[in-house]
């Protein structure tokens, strides 16, 4: 008897135990922000702006923060000294060794837009193996973002 309950009370406390790990909050709870640093963060922000995002706030620093729809992470573009020179132009993605790659629901729109604001790099990446092509662009200072179709995925469920 004395066995049996003490195997009871290991299962409750290995139970309660797990019950408490699964209540746990998430690690991750958001996207990432992007930092960007710019002698003139109001000037480049007007490349992203152009692309259709929107400005949240613009704080006395003079650092410009891009939110995302819905708010789940933000693009900032924080002042650096004046007499910084930007990166050289790039002719590929793979001159950049991080690329953050946004999902939107009309890449084609973007491009467009991109291509009006006078991006200096346009290039599109096409899967060998599955029907999604990300098209990077560079804005005015050569940071390149990657831009994807938003249904890229069958296999995510999305609104």
């Amino acid at each position: 008897m004395t066995r049996l309950i003490a195997i009871f009370l290991l299962t409750l406390v290995s139970v309660a135990a797990q019950a408490q790990e699964n209540t746990k909050p998430p690690l991750f709870t958001s996207t990432p922000t992007i930092l960007l640093r710019t002698p003139y963060p109001a000037n480049l922000s007007k490349f992203y702006i152009a692309l259709g995002m929107k400005v949240g706030s613009v704080a006395p620093s003079g650092t410009v923060n891009i939110y995302h729809e819905g708010g789940s992470g933000s693009l900032e573009i924080l002042k650096m000294d004046p007499s910084t020179e930007p990166g050289g132009a790039k002719t590929s993605r793979t001159q950049q060794g991080v690329v953050a790659i946004f999902e939107t629901t009309d890449v084609e729109e973007v491009v467009r837009r991109a291509r009006a604001a006078g991006s200096p790099l346009v290039e599109k990446w096409t899967s060998s193996r599955v029907d999604v092509s990300i098209y990077y662009i560079a804005d005015w200072e050569n940071n390149i973002f990657g831009f994807a179709p938003r249904y890229h995925n069958p296999n995510i469920n999305v609104p």
